[in-house]
C-alpha cells in the first residue's frame, strides 16, 4: 500500500515537472491559439463574402472585383461548399460562377485572337450512340451522318476559321495544344474537365472560353447548343 502511494506520489512530481513550462512559452500557446481562432474566423467572414457574391453573381450575372472574386472561389472552394450545404443550396452554383468568371477575365484577350488561330474542343460523348466516325490521330473524324449535332457545329465553326476537333480525352487536348499551340481555345465539358480545362490553358498562357455542358457523363450528354455558338461568335458570351 505505502509503495501504491509513494509511486503515485512519484509520477505526481514527475508530471509536474515534464508538463511546467517556462512563462514566455506559456504567452506564446496562448498568441498562437489566438492567431488560430482569429484565422479561421477570418476565412469564415471572407468564405461568407464570396458566397454572397457567387450568389449575386449567379442571379444578375453580373461580376463585383471579378479577379479577386475568382482568387475567393479558388482559396476558398471547400469552405464555400460547405456554406452552400450547410445552406441547402445547390453547390454545382459554384463551378458554374467560377466558369463564367474565367469567361469574363479570358473575354478580352479571347477577341483579340482571330478565329483561325482558336481551337475548339468537343467531348466525344455529346455524339450519337450510333455515331460511324472513327477516331483518328487528329481525334474523332465527324462524317455528318446527322444522328446529332456536332456535325453542323462543326461546319459553322469551320466557317468562322476555327479548328474543330471532337476529343476522347483530356491527354488528347494536351497533346493537341503541344503540337499546335493554339492562341485561344473554346472548351465543352462538365464542371471538372472545365475548369481543369481552364487552368491547363491558364497555366500556357491561352485565353480559354468553357461551355458547360446540361446533363453530364459518359455518354449521350447534352449541350445548349444556343450558348456554345454564342460563345465562339466575336460578341462577349452571355454571362
Amino acid at each position: 500500500m505505502r509503495r501504491s502511494v509513494g509511486n503515485k506520489f512519484i509520477g505526481r512530481r514527475f508530471f509536474k515537472t515534464i508538463v511546467m513550462f517556462p512563462e514566455y512559452i506559456n504567452q506564446l500557446f496562448y498568441l498562437v491559439g489566438e492567431a488560430v481562432i482569429l484565422l479561421a474566423l477570418l476565412i469564415l467572414i471572407l468564405s461568407i463574402i464570396v458566397s454572397m457574391l457567387v450568389l449575386y453573381s449567379f442571379k444578375t450575372g453580373n461580376f463585383f472585383a471579378a479577379r479577386y472574386m475568382l482568387l475567393g472561389i479558388v482559396l476558398l472552394e471547400n469552405v464555400i461548399t460547405t456554406l452552400f450545404w450547410i445552406t441547402r443550396v445547390d453547390d454545382s452554383i459554384v463551378d458554374d460562377v467560377g466558369v463564367r468568371l474565367r469567361n469574363y477575365i479570358n473575354n478580352k484577350e479571347f477577341l483579340k485572337t482571330p478565329c483561325a488561330m482558336r481551337f475548339i474542343f468537343m467531348p466525344q460523348c455529346v455524339r450519337s450512340t450510333e455515331c460511324p466516325a472513327k477516331l483518328t490521330p487528329e481525334g474523332i473524324k465527324c462524317v455528318n451522318c446527322g444522328r446529332c449535332n456536332v456535325g453542323e457545329a462543326q461546319k459553322y465553326a469551320e466557317s468562322l476559321g476555327y479548328r474543330f476537333f471532337i476529343v476522347p480525352g483530356s491527354s488528347f487536348i494536351k497533346r493537341i495544344i503541344k503540337k499546335y499551340r493554339p492562341r485561344a481555345i473554346v472548351g465543352v465539358g462538365c464542371h471538372m474537365e472545365i475548369k481543369e480545362g481552364l487552368d491547363l490553358c491558364h497555366r500556357h498562357g491561352i485565353p480559354a472560353r468553357g461551355v458547360l455542358l446540361l446533363k453530364a457523363g459518359c455518354v449521350a450528354t447534352t449541350l445548349d447548343w444556343e450558348l456554345f455558338y454564342e460563345a465562339i461568335k466575336e460578341k462577349e458570351p452571355h454571362a
